[in-house]
């Protein structure tokens, strides 16, 4: 069920603290996407994020998801951690709604050129647009975690990255998105 945010002008699909299952543009609104010419450490990432936000006269709460990329992919007390100090700034910012994060946000781990520390490399935010004619979305990225639960036992296969392996993770995570 899609949750509207009361300010953001958008609606969320619920996820688990650290980011929803994705966002859609209300009627009227569009999501604009901005890639950074260069990935920022995410605190970095979030000041240029304000900056932009304002330079567009647009609130933080039209903020709707993030795109981050890291080093390598986060141990499950890594990702824990990581996601402590990262929803602190969402909830400082005023974003949650009802106590739920509506932000959709992705987290790859590239296996070329990565960056040396978790870093913002693109955000999207709602903008008002009367002359669009479709619905404009984000949808998550979903990983291969059973019911949104953050311990190493809800991971399919856990450090497992073999060919069946991968089929079965890829099956989950487009099953989850349908």
């Amino acid at each position: 069920m899609l949750i509207a945010h009361p300010k953001g002008h958008y609606r969320f699909l619920q996820g688990i603290d650290p980011y929803s299952c994705g966002v859609v543009a209300e009627p009227g609104w569009e999501i604009v996407r901005v890639v950074l010419a260069e990935p920022l450490p995410w605190r970095e990432g979030f000041e240029r994020v304000d900056a932009h936000l304002a330079a567009e006269g647009c609130d933080r709460v039209s903020l709707c998801a993030m795109e981050l990329r890291s080093p390598e992919p986060f141990t499950m007390q890594g990702f824990i951690d990581f996601n402590r100090e990262y929803c602190a700034v969402l909830k400082a910012w005023g974003l949650y709604v009802d106590e739920l994060n509506p932000v959709a946000r992705t987290n790859v781990a590239p296996a070329c050129d990565p960056p040396a520390v978790p870093s913002l490399y693109a955000f999207s935010y709602a903008v008002p647009n009367d002359r669009i004619d479709r619905k404009t979305l984000i949808v998550a990225g979903a990983g291969e975690l059973r019911e949104g639960r953050l311990v190493t036992e809800g991971i399919i296969r856990p450090g497992d990255t073999s060919p069946a392996a991968m089929r079965e993770k890829a099956a989950y995570v487009a099953q989850v998105m349908v």
